[in-house]
């Protein structure tokens, strides 16, 4: 997992790629805690909160990006 500073220094196409990548994680990390075999549970939260923070600096982004359009017209 990225920090929140590094999360924000990326773009748009390396966020999707995060958040596909979190998304996976969350599934092992589900699929580990109903099998027994993940010792740490609280891993599907954190997980949840870094989509989270991913989908919130997508919306930001393209926020931005509708506000730059929108001054060009």
């Amino acid at each position: 997992m990225l920090t929140i500073q590094e999360l924000r220094s990326s773009g748009v196409k390396e966020l999707m790629q995060e958040l596909k990548s979190a998304r996976n994680e969350v599934l092992k990390a589900r699929l580990g805690a109903r099998t027994k075999h993940l010792k740490d549970t609280s891993l599907v939260a954190k997980h949840k909160r870094y989509i989270a923070r991913v989908l919130t600096l997508l919306q930001e982004a393209k926020a931005e990006e509708s506000l730059k359009t929108s001054k060009k017209q």
